[in-house]
């Protein structure tokens, strides 16, 4: 027998399980950390991919207001390190702390506590410049700059739209939608409007297993285009190993250098997966927030299980199904182009949510699934069409009932930083 862990929270959750039923154990790969991180990202600062350096881009800094965008507390970035080394460096081409205003790309999640904010940005950073949250549904807030090309809405923070330099700072892993996350993406949805948030993730929600891991798609570039017309510069751009420490950092042009940083995620991030199994375990490690976010690790799993058969869900789930948006139970197990088409037809209040439950519902038709978590009960899954067990053993034998005893089973460790690439697959 070989006893599995899956990550949970600060620790891990194990099951036992015979090897010769193992048919893959997917975790992502651990580079060394960069020896010295803040060299790290003072080297990125100072040799810009696709893009003039810093200094060129401020040019004479007097007067001029210098907006950064950074990731809120659901996201592990390395937040205070980046924006310390970033702030010194601006300090030094002659911007003042007052000419810096930090803005938390919530997107549509809950305003970040001042004692959130200044655990997140770090004392030094927090005593020196202004920190505020995103106002995704203040239009006083927001300025709209008309559509993209894909006739998306461009409603976007107006500080940062305002600002004369305009920067953000995020970090690279799969994601279902855009393909990678970083880039872009902290603009959309990070600083956006509902409206420009609700169209571009309904754009993406019926489709999204075209692009997990796949950067050049449709929802990415539409991403891009938003963050043109909203302004953003110069990006500066993460990528992290198991450990959470510092592997490498990009900075530069929004798609130049967003590219070359995917590049390095691969190597840790994209794993070849030799056929898919009858059983998979997933854990939704590190999107352990909610089912709004955990969501990302069952997409990894569907998509190496066989069409139809089980996976088990590890999702901690802390704060519930979404208490931002509890459209999630409220659809209950509304069928995912029927809830689309309630957002087409202007049905739906939270069109935001609703994308979720679609992405959600799509996943629920590829598989069976088995959902293990300490903050959504058992009666919040079954009403969105999902099983329940409390815990891994309960999970697997209530698979491998369903599955046979000697079904084949994989392993996903991480499942929210995972781009699998499938060798042998089955078509449902």
């Amino acid at each position: 027998m070989k006893t599995v862990s899956i990550p949970w929270l600060e620790g891990n959750r194990s099951v036992e399980i015979a090897e010769e039923h193992i048919r893959f154990i997917a975790t992502p790969n651990n580079p060394a950390a960069a020896p010295d991180p803040d060299a790290e990202i003072l080297y990125a600062l100072t040799n810009p991919v696709g893009s003039a350096g810093l200094q060129a881009l401020i040019g004479e800094s007097e007067g001029k207001r210098v907006a950064v965008v950074i990731d809120d507390n659901t996201r592990v970035t390395p937040v205070e390190r980046v924006l310390t080394v970033l702030i010194r460096k601006l300090k030094e081409l002659g911007v003042g702390y007052d000419q810096v205003v930090v803005i938390l790309a919530l997107g549509s999640h809950r305003y970040m506590t001042p004692e959130e904010i200044r655990r997140r940005v770090g004392d030094w950073c927090y005593e020196r410049v202004s920190v505020i949250n995103h106002e995704y549904k203040d239009p006083a807030e927001l300025v709209d700059l008309g559509t993209t090309s894909q006739g998306t809405p461009v409603i976007i923070n107006r500080v940062f739209y305002e600002s004369d330099i305009r920067l953000c700072i995020g970090n690279i892993i799969p994601q279902f939608i855009a393909g990678w996350s970083g880039g872009a993406k902290i603009i959309q949805p990070g600083i956006s409007g509902a409206d420009t948030t609700a169209r571009v993730h309904l754009n993406g929600s019926l489709t999204w297993p075209e692009r997990l891991g796949n950067p050049e798609n449709d929802i990415r570039h539409d991403m891009e285009e938003i963050a043109e017309r909203a302004g953003l510069q110069f990006i500066i751009n993460t990528v992290l190993n198991l450990n959470e420490q510092i592997y490498k950092v990009v900075a530069g042009d929004i798609i130049a250098a967003h590219r070359k940083g995917v590049e390095y995620a691969k190597e840790i991030y994209q794993l070849i997966i030799p056929e898919q199994a009858d059983i998979v375990i997933a854990g939704s490690y590190p999107a352990n927030k909610d089912m709004w976010q955990a969501d990302k690790g069952l997409a990894a799993a569907v998509l190496t299980v066989k069409p139809g058969r089980t996976v088990i869900w590890a999702a901690p789930c802390i704060e519930g199904v979404s208490p931002e948006h509890p459209i999630l139970l409220r659809l209950k197990d509304t069928p995912p182009r029927r809830v689309y088409e309630m957002c087409e037809n202007g049905e739906i209040d939270d069109v935001v949510g609703a994308t979720a439950h679609i992405m959600i519902g799509v996943m629920r038709e590829m598989a069976n699934v088995i959902l293990v978590s300490d903050g959504v009960s058992r009666e919040e899954s079954e009403s969105m069409g999902i099983a329940w067990a409390p815990d891994l053993k309960t999970a697997l034998s209530d698979a491998r009932e369903r599955e046979g005893l000697d079904a084949s089973i994989g392993i996903i460790t991480h499942g929210a930083d995972l781009a699998p690439l499938v060798e042998k697959s089955t078509v449902s």
